[in-house]
């Protein structure tokens, strides 16, 4: 099974437009959120189902496939 999870190496939500991370709106699941503009996003893991959707829209690429 695969996951996402955010590198925060590479998580720059300053660089992101208004702070604000374009990739939680790919989440058809709300499995990737942002709760303030400016802070990094958090994935919910026991709800995340590994389509990596959310790793295409990222910019940065700081959403990451891990093999669980």
């Amino acid at each position: 099974m695969q996951l996402v999870v955010v590198n925060k190496d590479k998580c720059l939500p300053d660089k992101c437009e208004n702070g604000e991370c374009i990739a939680t709106y790919s989440c058809t699941w709300k499995v990737l959120e942002q709760k303030n503009h400016y802070e990094l996003p958090s994935i919910n893991l026991q709800k995340c189902l590994g389509c990596a959707r959310c790793t295409f829209i990222c910019p940065l690429g700081a959403l990451e496939i891990i093999q669980r």
